[in-house]
């Protein structure tokens, strides 16, 4: 489990300190990213567990987010904190609209779509509306 101390809340495993673990660890708060044993409330972006892979924000699995975030394998789409891997539509980032197809960047895609009530021309996944 979790336990905390004036220095911070640490990975119990046996009844000691975990230094060794990083991943996600759950208590009575949430679902939690940590790093060498204790959380990493600076940590935003995606984690994979038994479960599935997450969008964690300062340290903590956010299940109201929707939307993009990377790692080393590309862009993704997340729904209420989750991968989604149906997902086919729009999605949006400080970079512009993008066209998902199966939850990640179409980029060998190019063309027309319709999405939410909306027209838009894809070039190599970039979306605008059209």
């Amino acid at each position: 489990g979790l336990a905390a101390n004036e220095y911070g809340w640490w990975k119990i495993t046996n009844g000691t300190v975990d230094f060794t673990y990083t991943g996600l660890a759950y208590n009575d708060y949430g679902w939690w990213y940590m790093t060498n044993g204790m959380i990493d409330f600076s940590y935003t972006g995606m984690v994979q567990n038994e479960y599935g892979w997450w969008y964690v924000r300062n340290g903590m699995i956010d299940f109201g987010y929707t939307g993009m975030a990377l790692n080393e394998y590309g862009w993704w789409y997340f729904n209420n904190g989750l991968l989604d891997l149906t997902f086919t539509g729009v999605g949006s980032n400080e970079y512009g609209d993008w066209y998902f197809k199966d939850g990640t960047i179409a980029f060998d895609y190019s063309g027309t779509i319709s999405f939410g009530g909306q027209d838009y021309t894809v070039t190599n996944g970039y979306a605008v509306k059209a």
